[in-house]
């Protein structure tokens, strides 16, 4: 094999498919990305780790047709290092060894056969659904935070639901403690369908989306989902399994509203987080913060090992007042992850969930689960 392609263009497929590398990889194979270059210059770079495969497809000057396996590290570090110039890759199919060229600099590295090189999943497709960039990066960021980390618990949970119907997709994510729930409006004509995408391969594709108006085009099959975006594609398995039925929890009755701007809120909870000891955070559900609900404000205490803290914030309120307490962390998730400033908290009581939503846009949901407090 023997190519040219300029570097900037190879520092871009390889900061892309990279996401998809083993960094500790059971066989040394799997730590190398694959570049295969047919001679009429279509060159397909490949990383895949089992889990998620990313294929980068560009056009280059082939003057020999070939294939190669390269150390994904040692070949990324040298590419970016580079002079911004024509980069020469020049492969002995006879012991793999690859020779790469640009202005004076010259390595020669060793290759692996390409031949042992996991294949690409077979995506086969039963459904697709297109949709811009800028929207799909918006809902993931909404909801990622809430996926499972505990595989052992429920493996289900690691992922995220992608549910069609009637024309609107909705992403949820829980760990049980807490649920995120983003809608948007999709093609109305789209048949109902659900999915469960995991939450590791969610955050490489949360990488690659561009904030703008381009499409990606998620195309299912019944045990893969490939993401689309033309020059490139990422493949990942679906997770295996029934999701839980999320609805009956958002249906639960509230009496007591809130309203409050979301940057106050937070910066208050970082301010009384900062006396929270980090070496019993396994002990995190018992040293919540303590919000106290009341008609012109909320007031937040909280009281550790490192000493005692109290704050307020202004908000606006209708119904009973209200003592709850909350793990700190999973409140400051949903409230950095809301869209607009001004938000609505809905409680029920001490021991019921919390809600928050967009005082001016529905599409988004955030569920969080209350510490029981010693007095409640």
């Amino acid at each position: 094999m023997k190519l040219l392609c300029h570097k900037l263009l190879l520092t871009e497929i390889i900061n892309t498919v990279q996401k998809a590398v083993s960094s500790k990889a059971v066989m040394p194979i799997l730590e190398c990305i694959k570049i295969d270059a047919a001679i009429d210059g279509r060159v397909v770079v490949t990383a895949n780790n089992l889990d998620i495969c990313i294929e980068y497809i560009c056009e280059c000057t082939v003057k020999e047709s070939g294939s190669i396996a390269l150390s994904s590290r040692m070949f990324g570090d040298i590419i970016r290092r580079l002079p911004d110039e024509e980069v020469s890759i020049d492969v002995n199919e006879s012991n793999n060894v690859t020779t790469i060229k640009c202005g004076k600099s010259e390595f020669n590295i060793q290759g692996l056969n390409a031949l042992e090189y996991p294949s690409v999943p077979e995506v086969s497709e039963v459904y697709r659904l297109s949709m811009k960039q800028g929207v799909l990066k918006d809902m993931i960021k909404k909801t990622i935070f809430a996926v499972s980390q505990n595989e052992a618990k429920r493996p289900i949970l690691t992922g995220a639901l992608f549910e069609i119907e009637t024309g609107v997709l909705s992403v949820v994510a829980t760990d049980s403690y807490r649920l995120a729930l983003v809608k948007e409006v999709v093609d109305a004509s789209l048949e109902p369908k659900s999915f469960v995408i995991p939450g590791a391969t969610l955050r490489e594709v949360l990488k690659v989306l561009k904030d703008g108006e381009e499409n990606v085009d998620l195309i299912v099959s019944d045990r893969y989902v490939m993401f689309n975006f033309g020059e490139f594609k990422i493949t990942a398995r679906l997770l295996e399994g029934k999701y839980i039925n999320y609805r009956p929890v958002l249906l639960a009755p509230n009496e007591i509203y809130v309203n409050a701007s979301a940057r106050d809120l937070a910066d208050s909870l970082e301010r009384a987080a900062l006396i929270i000891n980090d070496d019993m955070s396994a002990k995190a559900e018992k040293l919540p913060v303590i919000l106290n609900v009341s008609s012109e404000k909320i007031e937040i205490t909280c009281m550790t090992s490192r000493g005692k803290v109290y704050d307020a914030v202004e908000v606006s309120t209708s119904g009973e007042d209200l003592e709850i307490g909350f793990n700190h962390k999973l409140l400051l998730d949903a409230l950095k992850a809301c869209e607009d400033d001004e938000i609505k908290m809905e409680f029920s009581n001490p021991r019921s969930s919390c809600f928050i939503t967009s005082r001016n846009n529905g599409n988004y949901t955030f569920m969080i689960l209350p510490v029981r407090l010693y007095n409640n």
